[in-house]
């Protein structure tokens, strides 16, 4: 029997370069690999929220499923603040200030519940018209019925137009006539504002029902979520939140508007503060129980 041939040295190199090939492939995917690893681990840890549903977050970039807002990056001593472990001090905070949410006396369950419900308070611009009802009084003071964030946008002496409502289309120029605005209770969002007639002698008749529109204007406003707000005999208050020190205070505020589950806050916050914006009536009632004797 013959013996088989052996291969021919023209061969060789070709054998040669494809395991040259090869080692070349598989150094390319080890790179590759790396680079994606570093890639990812560069974003790791990052968290993006929705300004107006905090309970919306992502660990990229995106859009908000419910209202389809740009989803915003929470800034790193932020997200340290609200994802450390609650045992551990807060390495942000000054010395002799190193509280602990454990200091809190709240239990880990709403230490969980807060991880993901804080969320910073945003100002917006809210271009448009306002319109508020309006009831013409026995001594022809048009009294009109505004939130309380509208009226922080009115001037002394803001001038307007009564739309009466058996008559759309005999508007009558109205200005606000300096009178303080009555607010029935610290809770109420809505608040009395008076307007006359900016021409002698052309009081509407008393009784007479209609509808008060503002200037066109762009109006800031703080918002929060609606279930931020605890309401009190008192008035409203919301959790505030402090990473640096650790601490959840109680703080008074005045609401305007509610809409669409958001509420407008007129006065108690400053823009990029941290509020309990969900669960807040739960987180509270506990801490009040925890605190009771």
């Amino acid at each position: 029997m013959e013996r088989a041939s052996r291969p021919t040295t023209a061969a060789a190199p070709l054998v040669v370069a494809v395991r040259v090939l090869l080692l070349l492939l598989a150094a390319g995917a080890v790179v590759a690999a790396m680079v994606i690893r570093r890639g990812g681990e560069s974003t790791a840890g990052r968290r993006y929220v929705c300004p107006m549903h905090s309970e919306v977050t992502a660990s990229a970039p995106g859009d908000c499923p419910i209202c389809g807002m740009a989803l915003e990056e929470v800034d790193a001593a932020s997200r340290a603040a609200m994802l450390r472990d609650p045992s551990a001090p807060d390495p942000g905070a000054p010395a002799g200030e190193q509280i602990d949410l454990a200091q809190l006396r709240v239990s880990y369950e709403a230490i969980m519940l807060m991880r993901f419900a804080v969320a910073a308070v945003r100002r917006y611009a809210v271009p448009g018209e306002v319109f508020a009802p309006a009831l013409v009084a026995a001594d022809g003071q048009i009294v009109a019925q505004l939130y309380r964030d509208e009226l922080a946008s009115l001037a002394p002496d803001e001038l307007a137009e009564l739309i009466p409502t058996a008559s759309p289309d005999q508007t009558l120029a109205i200005q606000r006539d300096g009178t303080p605005p009555v607010v029935a209770s610290p809770s109420d969002a809505i608040a009395r504002v008076g307007f006359r007639a900016v021409a002698q002698g052309a009081a509407p008749p008393p009784g007479q029902v209609g509808w008060v529109k503002l200037a066109y204007k762009t109006r800031a406003m703080l918002i929060v979520r609606s279930q931020a707000i605890v309401p009190s005999p008192e008035g409203p208050y919301v959790l505030v939140f402090s990473g640096q020190r650790g601490e959840l205070s109680k703080r008074r505020v005045e609401v305007g508007k509610d809409f669409s589950g958001m509420t407008a806050v007129v006065s108690g916050l400053r823009d990029k503060e941290f509020v309990v914006m969900a669960n807040a009536f739960s987180v509270d009632a506990e801490r009040r129980l925890q605190a009771a004797p």
